[in-house]
């Protein structure tokens, strides 16, 4: 593994030949985290459908390598988009408009920049490297 790449574990749910799903566990660090609900839904797994020629079964524990230009770029997307789009909009909404107006118009770019996420999820969210490193042997075994 490169220092560019980070390693998150998972659960084999499901193989088809090379083709494998990963249910993604969550890291110890999104127990305590606020905003834990928008990395994965609440009430479903994160599950990722990608080739290996690893011999793996259902219910196995695999290492993920997650590249960390995909990890930047998802982050600044969802945390540095908002703000921005925040920003923007009471910026635009000052020059034409009173100081309430220009909030709300604020808060209105703010909200659009979560329907551009959304789109960017769907369009960006299959480029971004993620490759199975290898089983994880279980020490009960």
């Amino acid at each position: 593994m490169t220092e560019e790449q980070q390693q998150d574990t998972g659960i084999v749910s499901a193989v088809a030949g090379s083709q494998v799903s990963v249910e993604i566990q969550r890291g110890g660090g999104c127990k305590s985290c606020a905003m834990r609900g928008m990395c994965f839904s609440k009430s479903t797994p994160a599950v990722f459908h990608l080739q290996s020629e690893l011999p793996l079964q259902v219910g196995d524990r695999v290492e993920l390598e997650i590249s960390a230009q995909g990890r930047l770029m998802a982050s600044m997307l969802i945390f540095g988009m908002p703000v921005v789009m925040l920003f923007l909009g009471f910026i635009l909404a000052s020059i034409w408009l009173a100081e309430l107006p220009s909030i709300i118009f604020a808060f209105a770019g703010m909200a659009f920049s979560f329907f551009i996420l959304r789109f960017c999820d769907r369009r960006l969210g299959s480029k971004i490297k993620v490759e199975i490193a290898r089983k994880i042997e279980d020490s009960t075994e």
